[in-house]
């Protein structure tokens, strides 16, 4: 006899001793909601999101940028997000590399406060890719997930119960990798989802963004929206606007936010319309502000809260009526009943997923690939949401007609 076999075997004993106790009650037993799984961990976090910092000084508006790092520090943030145009730029890769690391010399503070540090292409930034990697190297570096020819330029990130993608608009232009991305989103399993680039979605002032491709630009905002996605975060256009796309349906609660930020310090511009091809959607404007700034946004398990703050004076954000507080529902997994422990697409309980959870808890297999459908009790312990009272359920239910897992959350 094998050692699954053996271990097989002692999970049968000691679900039959367990059974009655399993068997006693009425009904399901108690169970965690979702919202007690996710509360469980961290997840409260908070960010910042700015950009377009280019300016005189060796390519960087280096008196706004120090104020946006001594308020990053202030604002006592998990990272922040800074969607392009970092320098002027130039085709001369020496002069490049020099303004890039003239920003990146300016958000050391930053770096060295253990603040993550996002930032993406613009137009600007985007003449010399190996420039850019390599002043974003080592411990500048970007993750390193991106389709193929985008590494570090394209990235997805995962950070508490919020899932970032920062997207490059320059390997195409104009375009993002949407195969990359549905292959992202479809992998996500945290309830927020955040996008940024560097070019708006839908034209405010600069003609040349992602309606450059409509159908692609419709194809990408689709496929967030689905996710749950509620913002897109950009810059190119130097100004805060934030807009609600509306979809159509009768139900602002789905649409998705375009928020333009910037605001970093590169010479802003007036006011502009959305009169570029805007497909279905309806651009709502909220708020539009022509001043120097970010916008923080606060996450709390479900709810999310972001703030447009502004400059009043040298080193002093204010916010300002800008105000957009939204809550998510759990992204999950987990299909009908919990115990699907080997993912089989038919979601049929079976002794192949209690063969999978024995090898997983006692012979080093691989853990299930939900782990929903794996805290079979609906219990979250110390050591994880799988242990071996959650294979005493499952054998009980398979083998002893005892009740059937809890619902999946």
């Amino acid at each position: 006899m094998n050692r699954l076999a053996i271990f097989f075997t002692s999970a049968l004993c000691t679900a039959s001793i367990s059974a009655a106790a399993i068997e006693a009650p009425v009904g399901q037993p108690s169970i965690q909601t979702g919202t007690d799984l996710v509360n469980e961990k961290d997840d409260s976090t908070r960010f910042m999101v700015t950009c377009d910092s280019r300016g005189s000084s060796n390519g960087v508006n280096s008196a706004i940028l120090a104020e946006i790092v001594q308020a990053t520090l202030e604002e006592n943030v998990d990272f922040i997000l800074f969607p392009g145009d970092l320098v002027t730029g130039s085709s001369d890769s020496t002069i490049l590399e020099s303004e890039l690391l003239q920003w990146r010399s300016i958000m050391q503070p930053v770096y060295d406060a253990g603040i993550g540090v996002y930032p993406c292409r613009g137009n600007h930034d985007a003449d010399n890719k190996a420039v850019w990697d390599n002043v974003f190297s080592g411990p500048y570096a970007l993750p390193d997930n991106g389709p193929s020819g985008e590494d570090n330029i394209t990235f997805s990130f995962t950070h508490n119960n919020i899932f970032v993608v920062g997207l490059d608009l320059y390997t195409q232009t104009h375009r993002i990798n949407q195969a990359w991305l549905d292959k992202q989103l479809a992998a996500n399993m945290q309830p927020h989802v955040f996008v940024f680039a560097h070019e708006p979605a839908f034209k405010v002032r600069h003609r040349d963004c992602l309606d450059d491709y409509p159908d692609d630009r419709n194809t990408f905002w689709n496929s967030v929206a689905a996710e749950g996605g509620r913002t897109y975060f950009c810059g190119h256009d130097h100004f805060y606007d934030h807009a609600r796309l509306d979809d159509g349906d009768g139900d602002p609660s789905n649409d998705l936010h375009q928020l333009v930020v910037g605001v970093a310090g590169a010479p802003l511009v007036s006011d502009a319309s959305y009169n570029g091809n805007n497909g279905s959607w309806t651009p709502q404007r909220l708020w539009h502000d022509h001043e120097i700034g970010y916008v923080l946004v606060e996450i709390d398990g479900f709810s999310v809260t972001m703030t447009w703050k502004h400059r009043i004076a040298e080193g002093v954000y204010k916010a300002t009526g800008d105000v957009w507080t939204y809550m998510v529902s759990e992204n999950s997994c987990c299909v009908g009943v919990r115990g699907n422990i080997d993912g089989d697409q038919s979601d049929k309980l079976d002794s192949a997923d209690v063969t999978y959870l024995v090898d997983y808890l006692f012979l080093g297999g691989p853990p299930p690939p939900c782990p929903e459908e794996g805290n079979i009790d609906g219990i979250m312990y110390a050591g994880g949401p799988i242990d071996v009272a959650d294979l005493t359920y499952l054998v009980a239910y398979l083998f002893h007609g005892s009740p059937a897992p809890p619902p999946c959350p």
